[in-house]
């Protein structure tokens, strides 16, 4: 069923329709001349009425039922968006970065102070003899391996013979109460066995071989001139210090290793 309310032009017809019904009833009732006046009030009432409603859409809206308002639409609840979460540094995956394996190189062996065979000749140091070290205190570490030289009649006080009658013989040189150089080898008297001493980490020294040393040592050099008794020198370098090799000829075997700053072994020990 339609429930809204006529508007415009329907609201206009109803009213005139209710006015020719009424005004119709009026005459089929219609009594007796006395009562014209009454029923002359009656019309104008009716009349009044529908003037009013024709005037005034209000009025007349008001004399119908009207509908039910429609319940407001549901107004949605707002909904709050969670902001995204950014990993941090902590909680990001931790990616490990592969690790570089240097290259092995020769490291000094252990050894065994009694045993001068075990003693390493690197460019620091020949056994537990350092280069820069006190001579007083250097020189306890030889001990009981080697003994001083009683043969030796060097009047040079800043030089050392070592001796023990098995292995190679050593020397130690000093500068201002410090170890400056250490010989390996060279105190032997003629005729006399090299025997067994200390060596590179390598496995070279006395008694090695030129070959030997060039396939060692790729950036061997041979010294532009021969000090140790005009006898061939060939000698490697770190940077700063040295490791020469002096050869008993030019293709005989090593004879004696310096180790020092300078690259040139002494001439003349006590000299």
């Amino acid at each position: 069923m339609n429930t809204e309310p006529p508007t415009g032009d329907d609201l206009q017809q109803m009213l005139v329709s209710m006015k020719r019904e009424v005004l119709t009833r009026a005459d089929q009732q219609r009594p007796a001349p006395r009562r014209r006046a009454r029923r002359a009030g009656l019309v104008i009432g009716v009349i009044a009425v529908l003037g009013i409603g024709a005037t005034s859409g209000g009025v007349a809206l008001g004399m119908i039922p009207q509908p039910f308002a429609a319940a407001p639409a549901p107004t949605p609840e707002s909904t709050t968006v969670e902001p995204s979460e950014t990993p941090s540094e902590s909680s990001a995956p931790v990616v490990e970065q592969p690790t570089s394996t240097p290259t092995p190189t020769p490291t000094r062996r252990p050894f065994s102070a009694n045993d001068p065979t075990t003693w390493t000749i690197s460019f620091d140091e020949v056994g537990p003899v350092a280069l820069g070290g006190a001579v007083a205190s250097e020189l306890d570490d030889l001990e009981p391996a080697f003994t001083v030289d009683p043969n030796s009649l060097c009047p040079n006080p800043d030089v050392y013979f070592y001796d023990n009658g098995a292995q190679q013989s050593l020397i130690v040189s000093a500068v201002d109460g410090k170890v400056f150089g250490i010989t390996v080898g060279g105190n032997e008297q003629p005729g006399q066995p090299l025997g067994t001493g200390p060596t590179t980490a390598q496995g070279l020294g006395v008694g090695s071989t030129l070959p030997q040393l060039q396939a060692a040592y790729p950036d061997l050099e041979r010294m532009p001139t021969t000090l140790a008794y005009g006898l061939p020198e060939w000698t490697v370098s770190d940077g700063s210090r040295h490791i020469t090799f002096v050869l008993s000829s030019e293709d005989g075997p090593v004879k004696t290793v310096w180790v020092s700053t300078n690259p040139n072994p002494p001439y003349e020990y006590c000299g």
